[in-house]
């Protein structure tokens, strides 16, 4: 052994993709004499340690059997004493619950120096996976990366994290998710959050479960997701829902192409002073697994012309608002009626009619065109969403809308 070049190392191994492995972090492993390795850790990475390494295995995963922390600590620090060099390897990032602070501790109590070499951890690689970005400046000013496990250090404070309004990421949270989203919906977290939970990130074996916050357990369930696996829920959740299994493995084909064509016209009914941000989070939503892409026109009564977070959101994304008056969406139909909607302005519906009758015009501007809904009224954070197209462009299950001729005056 090399009892003058005796060295520690901290190692983050990333989230399960050889590939998102750091340079230094392989440069690391090829010159351990001894390799501790955490249970999440993608075996394929051990390539990159000296054939010579002794390879010790010292899992740490709930629910599971796993090696006592002091347990691990003896290992290192007798391999260490006895002049063998020891890369203590982790899933992720050593200091993102990884308990790489409580094993830097040690070693350095004992007077050992250690080198701390980062790893990208599931909580940001897995959500990118989806397109999901945890912060963005519409959506979320922050994010929280937060443990769902419950024990040792106490339950999280869900009403508080709820009240941040920042993405929260929430690493070993499987067992006990349906507690978890009933106390945030219990701190008034809006039914409607989108949600995501992606189970072995980055690996061929992924999969992934998007849903509103009301039905995000139980959709899980359904799925048969498990450990491990890294929970998004916030608004940021909603950039996963227009991507594809296709998109997600690189592959392009003429039917995607397709859809990139705007063949959308979005209605939306919005109280007064609504943000931007909610108003995206309300379209991304509602949208599905259409794009956000196909986004022809926005549409929405006259009365909110000057509504401006409806402004900025057209504005940001260079898309046309159409106004109709409350005439034109009178003759309109609607499938979702709202007593609200009427009592306010005097009709059934503003974001279904609305929706039909911005598609009735995309198409051609001098002749009439059938337009069906593709997604009916949805809400999220008081605002409502309907998606409509040309019945030509896209299916439907409502009976076609027939606009009276484009000269006729319905003001």
């Amino acid at each position: 052994m090399h009892a003058a070049m005796t060295r520690a190392w901290l190692i983050g191994a990333g989230p399960g993709d050889v590939e998102l492995m750091t340079l230094k972090a392989t440069r690391a492993l090829a010159q351990a004499d001894v390799v501790l390795v955490d249970d999440l850790v993608n075996p394929d990475v051990l390539q990159f340690a000296s054939a010579n390494a002794q390879v010790v295995y010292v899992g740490k995963r709930g629910g599971h059997p796993s090696t006592p922390q002091a347990d691990i600590v003896a290992q290192m620090l007798g391999h260490l004493r006895a002049g063998r060099s020891v890369a203590r390897l982790k899933g992720g990032d050593p200091f993102v619950f990884g308990r790489g602070g409580e094993e830097l501790q040690a070693l350095q109590a004992a007077g050992i120096e250690v080198d701390v070499i980062n790893g990208i951890t599931a909580g940001i690689a897995a959500p990118a996976t989806l397109g999901i970005a945890v912060t963005h400046r519409d959506y979320a000013q922050g994010v929280v990366f937060v443990t769902g496990h419950g024990a040792g250090g106490g339950e999280p404070d869900w009403a508080a994290l709820a009240a941040t309004r920042m993405t929260l990421v929430i690493y070993m949270g499987m067992r006990r998710l349906g507690e978890i989203v009933g106390a945030l919906l219990a701190a008034g977290m809006s039914a409607d959050t989108p949600c995501a939970a992606i189970e072995s990130a980055t690996r061929p074996e992924q999969r992934h479960v998007l849903a509103p916050l009301r039905e995000f357990a139980e959709a899980v369930v359904r799925a048969g997701l498990g450990s491990p696996a890294i929970v998004v829920i916030g608004g940021v959740a909603s950039f996963a829902l227009a991507r594809d299994a296709a998109k997600r493995d690189g592959r392009v084909d003429h039917e995607q192409a397709a859809s990139a064509i705007k063949t959308l016209s979005v209605g939306i009914g919005c109280r007064l002073h609504s943000d931007a941000a909610d108003i995206e989070a309300a379209v991304r939503a509602a949208l599905g697994s259409n794009a956000f892409e196909q986004i022809h026109t926005i549409a929405t009564i006259d009365a909110k012309a000057n509504e401006a977070g409806l402004l900025e959101f057209c504005s940001r994304h260079q898309l046309p608002l159409q106004l109709f008056s409350r005439e034109q969406i009178a003759a309109a139909p609607v499938a979702s009626p709202s007593a609200a909607a009427r009592a306010h302005l005097g009709v059934d519906g503003v974001c279904e009619p609305c929706a039909l009758l911005a598609a009735a015009a995309s198409v051609c501007a001098t002749i009439a065109q059938n337009a069906r809904l593709v997604v009916h009224k949805t809400t999220h954070a008081g605002i409502t969403v309907a998606i409509a197209a040309a019945s030509d462009s896209a299916p439907g299950d409502v009976a076609p809308f027939h606009p009276a001729p484009q000269d006729q005056d319905l003001r």
